[in-house]
C-alpha cells in the first residue's frame, strides 16, 4: 500500500514539473518587443532661446475729418489695400464750397477798398503840398489806407481757410496700409472726432517682447566679452518668427529696438525685432514665438522631445546597451531644438536612445531595437 502511494507522489511530482517547464519554455522563446532606436550623434546647432511675442504694425493710422459734415461717399472698399494719397472718404462740400464763395466775395471788396484808400491817400500827399489839407486829414486817410491792407490780408487768410476746409471735405490716405473696416455709412454727420476707419502699414511687422534682465545682461557680457578676446565683433543676433501652428516664418528678422531701462516690476527688459513683410502674410495682433538664434553654430548631441522622461528624480532616457538590456540613464537638457532637445549632460556619443514603443518595456528587460532617423531641427 505505502509502494502505492509512492509511486503515485512520483507521478504527480514529474506531472507538476512538466507543466510549470513548458511556460517558462515559451516565454523563454518568445520574440523580444520592437523598439525605435536613435544612435547618439554630434549635430551642428546654432545657439537659441525662445520668447513669447506679439506682432505689432508699423503705423496704425486713425483716419478722421478735419472738418464737419455728412459723408457722401467711401472711395475704397473695407480691406483693401492703398497707397499714400489715395482718396477713401469724401464728405459732402455744398455748405464749404459756400463758405468759399462768401470768401472770395469778401475778398474782392477789401481789394476794391484798399484800392480807393490808396488813391485817397496819393491825392492827399498832393493836396498837403499845397497846403489844402491839414496833417490831421492826411494823417486819417494814412489810417484808412493801412486798415484797408489788414482787412486784405484777412480776408486773404479767410479765403485760405475756407478752400483748405473744402479740401479737407477730401479725406486721403496719409500712408501706405490695408483699409479697416469702416465705422461709419454714407450720410451719417462725421466731425473731427469721428474715426472714420484705421489705416494699418505692417510692412515691416514688428514683434515686441520681453527679456529677462539676466538673459539680456548674460548676451551682452558675452558678445563683449568675445570682442575683447577675439577682437572680432561676433555675427549678429539673427531672429526668426514661429507661429502657433508650429511653422517658421520664411524671412528672418533684424533687431531694431531696445528699451532704455528695465521695468522694475517684471525685471525684463523691452525688446523689438522687424521682419519684411510685404505680402501682410503676418497680421497685427497675433501671437507668436520668436526665436533668437546667436549666428554661431556649435555641436551638441541632440534627442528627439518625446525620447527624454521624468520622475520625481528628474529627466532620463531610455538607453538599449549591446546587450539588448533596457537602461535608464539621468540626463541634463539644454535648448529645445525644434521637435529635438539639446542633452548637455548623461549622454554620449552612439548611444542607442528608444525614442518609440517605450511602453512596451520596463528597465532591465531586454528589446530588440530598430534603426530609427531623428526628426529634423525644424
Amino acid at each position: 500500500m505505502k509502494s502505492s502511494h509512492l509511486i503515485l507522489s512520483i507521478c504527480v511530482s514529474f506531472l507538476l514539473a512538466a507543466c510549470s517547464e513548458k511556460p517558462a519554455e515559451q516565454a523563454a522563446n518568445a520574440p523580444l518587443p520592437k523598439v525605435s532606436v536613435y544612435s547618439a550623434e554630434f549635430e551642428s546647432i546654432v545657439n537659441s532661446n525662445e520668447f513669447v511675442g506679439i506682432t505689432e504694425p508699423k503705423e496704425d493710422v486713425k483716419i478722421q475729418a478735419r472738418v464737419s459734415g455728412y459723408l457722401v461717399e467711401q472711395h475704397v472698399a473695407d480691406g483693401a489695400r492703398v497707397k499714400a494719397g489715395d482718396l477713401l472718404f469724401e464728405l459732402d462740400k455744398d455748405t464749404l464750397q459756400a463758405e468759399v464763395a462768401k470768401a472770395k466775395a469778401k475778398l474782392a471788396a477789401d481789394q476794391a477798398a484798399l484800392d480807393e484808400s490808396t488813391r485817397n491817400y496819393g491825392r492827399g500827399n498832393e493836396l498837403i503840398g499845397k497846403g489844402t489839407i491839414s496833417q490831421s486829414q492826411m494823417d486819417q486817410l494814412l489810417s484808412k489806407k493801412l486798415q484797408a491792407e489788414a482787412a486784405l490780408q484777412s480776408s486773404k487768410a479767410a479765403l485760405k481757410a475756407a478752400t483748405l476746409n473744402l479740401d479737407y471735405a477730401s479725406i486721403h490716405a496719409p500712408t501706405d496700409g490695408v483699409l479697416s473696416q469702416a465705422n461709419v455709412s454714407k450720410g451719417d454727420f462725421i466731425s473731427p472726432s469721428t474715426v472714420l476707419a484705421n489705416l494699418v502699414l505692417s510692412d515691416p511687422i514688428y514683434v515686441s517682447f520681453q527679456a529677462s534682465e539676466r538673459e539680456f545682461s548674460k548676451r551682452r557680457s558675452e558678445r563683449q566679452e568675445k570682442i575683447r578676446n577675439n577682437g572680432e565683433t561676433p555675427p549678429e543676433l539673427i531672429a526668426k518668427l514661429k507661429f502657433s501652428s508650429g511653422n517658421i516664418y520664411d524671412k528672418n528678422g533684424v533687431f531694431d529696438f531696445v528699451d532704455n531701462r528695465v521695468d522694475q516690476s517684471t525685471g525684463t527688459i523691452k525688446i523689438r525685432a522687424a521682419f519684411e513683410n510685404p505680402e501682410g502674410f503676418v497680421l497685427p495682433g497675433q501671437h507668436v514665438t520668436i526665436i533668437v538664434e546667436s549666428g554661431e553654430a556649435k555641436s551638441a548631441l541632440v534627442v528627439p522631445q518625446k525620447a527624454v522622461q521624468e520622475d520625481q528624480a528628474g529627466k532620463f532616457l531610455l538607453i538599449l546597451n549591446d546587450e539588448q538590456v533596457v537602461e535608464k540613464r539621468p540626463v541634463t537638457t539644454g535648448s529645445n531644438e525644434g521637435v529635438n532637445i539639446v542633452i548637455k549632460e548623461g549622454l554620449n556619443e552612439g548611444d542607442n536612445v528608444i525614442i518609440d514603443g517605450l511602453q512596451k518595456i520596463r528597465v532591465g528587460s531586454k528589446a530588440e531595437g530598430t534603426p530609427a532617423q531623428i526628426p529634423t531641427a525644424s
